[in-house]
């Protein structure tokens, strides 16, 4: 498992930001501001880590429909990997 992985953090109010988190549930939890939920989303093998308060049924489709801090990550099961040049690219444009 790698230390560090390299994901989008999108706060409300702001432009999804490239940032560097430590890769362990303590670091994600602080960063979502409570206990973690996953779902997964359009772009293969990338996942939405949220806030578990209000689950998703099925994959949320804008950025509107999560509600507060959030980060997008690739897992490469079972781990978290960071998000490749190119995810970051298409990705910050669907969750600006």
């Amino acid at each position: 498992m790698v230390k560090w992985v390299r994901v989008l953090l999108v706060e409300d109010g702001k432009a999804p930001a490239v940032c560097e988190l430590p890769n362990n549930l303590k670091a994600l939890e602080l960063t979502v501001r409570g206990y973690l939920e996953m779902i997964e989303i359009y772009r293969s093998g990338c996942v939405i880590i949220y806030n578990g308060i209000n689950k998703f049924a099925e994959k949320p489709v804008t950025r509107a429909e999560i509600k507060g801090t959030f980060i997008i990550a690739r897992v490469n099961p079972p781990d978290l990997a960071s998000l490749s040049v190119q995810d970051i690219e298409i990705l910050s444009k669907v969750y600006r």
